[in-house]
Parts: structure tokens; C-alpha cells; sequence
């Protein structure tokens, strides 16, 4: 195996691939330009820089946007749709704000130059937000939001599962209809990683709202634990182990 990490878009971005029978020079290639993907995102969808393109939109300082920028638009219009608006970035604080989904749809853009530059077995973690080159499944552990060094589950992932919630950053969330946020903590298992992203966000905002949601979706699985620890699970949600 070889791994890699880099700090970008406010996070630790983890790189774990079989090199199988590529030359390891080939597989950290692949792994420079994965990064200088992301690095390269980060500097136009980075809300604390002044001159990206996100900050320049959100001050109105232009009236036009790239076609990354749309791309991001789109997906984030699809995702307040499934959502039911519970995902709703044009809610935030300052104007738009893709935050709950551009990091995810990052890492799947780095994931896809490492399968361009022929890998075939890849992980990508950015910040407890992971995606895989599909053919091969991995057992990924949740953090529990409430046991300091603990895990509440380990989840089978072929493709992508996100998490999001209050437990580290504290109430960054907001939810659009303005009621309480309904966990400290919700994971989304399945799909592609942009969206389950989005639907992690949605899920500790709606709560049993956004859960009835995930459970009536193909492919789709989540859960999320309340302040009181107890955790909720859509119906076919699996688990390889669970901690306290």
C-alpha cells in the first residue's frame, strides 16, 4: 500500500492506494495531480479566501460563474431536492455556501485522476468523508460523537460515506426551516460521495424527517445518534461492529 496525506480545504486529506502491479513512481504521479486537484478547488470554492470565486460570488462582485462553479450549483440544487430543503446552501449565512457538499465532491475528482492514471484500488478520506475506486469494499469505523477516542460503527463502503455533525466543530449547522438540529452526529453510506455528503448535513439537521427520506432512496443507507446517544438507522442499514 501506499499512502499519502495533505492538509487542504480546511482538513486532512488521506490517500491510501494498492499500487498492484503499477510502478510506485506511477502511482505517486497519479498522487501529485490528485493533490494539486484539490489544491486547486480549494482556491476557488474556499469561503475564507477573499479572492476565490465563491467569496467574489457571494460578495456580488461577479455576475457570471465558471463551469466547475455550475457544476457545484447543479449538484447542489439536486441534493436540496432529495433533501426536501434540508440541504439548502443558498440558506447560509453570506449567500450561497456549498461547504456540505464541494469537499466531497473534491475528493471524488481526485479519485477519478488516480483511476485515469490507471489505478485501480484507491481510498480517499478528507476529513471522515471517504470515497473508493469501486471493486473492492472496505470497513470504515464512525467516530462516536459523544465517547471521547471511541467508534460508534464500522460500515462496509464500496463507494462513499460522509459524516457530518455538531460534536466537533460545535453548531456550524443551520437548519433552513429554522428549527433545532436534530443530532450530533449522522453518517450517509452509499451513492456518490458529493451527495451522501449533502444528505450526512441534511440527516443531523432533519433528524427522522431525513431518515424516512435515505430509506425510500436505492443504494442508499444512514443513521444518526441524538444528544442523548441513542441512534437512529434507515431499515437496511448494515454494521460490522458497533462500540458503545
Amino acid at each position: 500500500m501506499i499512502a499519502k496525506t495533505e492538509t487542504v480545504m480546511g482538513t486532512v486529506v488521506s490517500f491510501l492506494v494498492d499500487p498492484e502491479n503499477l510502478p510506485n513512481a506511477q502511482v505517486h504521479l497519479a498522487l501529485d495531480e490528485a493533490c494539486a486537484e484539490l489544491h486547486r478547488l480549494d482556491e476557488r470554492f474556499s469561503r475564507w479566501n477573499v479572492d476565490s470565486e465563491l467569496s467574489r460570488l457571494r460578495a456580488g462582485e461577479v455576475h457570471g460563474s465558471s463551469d466547475l462553479m455550475d457544476e457545484v450549483f447543479q449538484l447542489c440544487a439536486d441534493a436540496c431536492n432529495i433533501s426536501n430543503g434540508f440541504f439548502n446552501p443558498w440558506s447560509m449565512p453570506g449567500g450561497f455556501d456549498p461547504t456540505g457538499l464541494v469537499k466531497g465532491w473534491a475528493a471524488e475528482r481526485a479519485l477519478s485522476i488516480l483511476a485515469q492514471r490507471g489505478v485501480t484500488a484507491a481510498l480517499i478520506n478528507a476529513g471522515g468523508d471517504v470515497c473508493v475506486l469501486a471493486g473492492r469494499s472496505y470497513e470504515v469505523g464512525i467516530r462516536h460523537p459523544l465517547i471521547p477516542d471511541a467508534l460508534c460503527a464500522v460500515v462496509p463502503v464500496n463507494s462513499a460515506v460522509a459524516t457530518s455533525g455538531i460534536y466537533e466543530r460545535g453548531s456550524h449547522l443551520i437548519n433552513p426551516f429554522g428549527g433545532e438540529i436534530a443530532a450530533v452526529s449522522a453518517t450517509v453510506v452509499g451513492g456518490r460521495l458529493a451527495i451522501a455528503d449533502a444528505l450526512a448535513t441534511a440527516l443531523a439537521v432533519g433528524g427522522a424527517s431525513v431518515l424516512y427520506l435515505l430509506d425510500r432512496m436505492e443504494y442508499i443507507e444512514g443513521f444518526f445518534i441524538d444528544a442523548s446517544g441513542s441512534m437512529f438507522t434507515t431499515s437496511k442499514m448494515i454494521f460490522l461492529e458497533t462500540s458503545p
